[in-house]
């Protein structure tokens, strides 16, 4: 076969293959479907839209997967978390490679409170993505609400590994190493997510609780006044440091914060 067949073969073969593409992605979406994903529009119209497209009958299987994984998104925003898990369950049926799916199911499982099927669940994402840092990080989160500290640091190692750039994962090891009494290690932890993102009050909300365990509450008041000054309304940090204020024996600036604390509380639970 000549060189000139060879080459008008396979610019053949690359046109037909696009026009194949061109004419499969034609029917991927839809204006429902588009607008489903939209996470720009409100969440009912979000739900309304994925909800048509659904019921339609039309959408092929993976682009039903990928709505229902969407509602699923919008159903979590919306605080619903068994249709959240109704719909992600549903994309998994389609999908069962769906490693997004699975991780997001982890993540309402773990709101939930229900830990071994998040567990299971983000364990699933890591094996189809191994490779995916924010699955191993989120599964190294789950050990830790089930006080499996040596686990969740195994997680966070392999994620920071994966994305050593990623600030929350060194405050969740962080995290991990107080409650194993590792107050060094755990600062250590706050100090490099703190250099990664200064603007994020929790990790600086979290070493104040550390050098508070280590009995330096200058530190602690330090730190708490940046968490602070970042988050205004985060009532556990005025208890915080109402508790720095209480040990170092200033009994009116700790009473101060407390009554913050429970203002700010209290307005959190009129919101919900």
């Amino acid at each position: 076969m000549s060189t000139e067949t060879e080459g008008s073969m396979r610019l053949m073969a690359l046109l037909i293959l696009f026009f194949a593409m061109h004419s499969f992605a034609s029917t991927q979406s839809t204006p429902d479907t588009d607008f489903c994903a939209n996470s720009a529009a409100t969440i009912d119209d979000q739900i309304a839209a994925c909800t048509r497209a659904i019921t339609s009958g039309s959408l092929p299987t993976p682009v039903l997967s990928a709505t229902f994984f969407d509602r699923g998104d919008a159903w979590r925003s919306k605080g619903d978390n068994d249709r959240a898990i109704a719909d992600y369950s549903d994309a998994i049926r389609l999908n069962p490679q769906y490693a997004r799916a699975f991780a997001s199911r982890c993540g309402v499982w773990l709101i939930k409170g229900d830990n071994d099927r998040a567990v299971a669940d983000c364990s699933e994402a890591i094996r189809l993505d191994p490779q995916n840092a924010k699955f191993v990080h989120n599964r190294g989160m789950v050990w830790r609400r089930k006080g499996d500290y040596d686990r969740a640091i195994a997680d966070y190692n392999e994620a920071i590994r994966l994305n050593p750039q990623d600030a929350n994962t060194f405050n969740g090891r962080g995290v991990a190493w107080k409650f194993k009494g590792d107050y060094d290690r755990a600062i250590a932890d706050y100090n490099e997510a703190i250099r990664l993102n200064p603007q994020g009050s929790s990790a600086f909300y979290n070493r104040a609780g550390a050098w508070h365990d280590k009995g330096d509450d200058d530190r602690a008041i330090a730190d708490y006044n940046e968490a602070i000054r970042l988050n205004p309304q985060d009532g556990k940090a005025f208890h915080g440091r109402g508790d720095a204020w209480k040990a170092k024996g200033d009994n009116d600036r700790a009473n101060a914060d407390y009554s913050e604390a429970m203002r700010l509380d209290s307005h959190a639970n009129d919101r919900r």
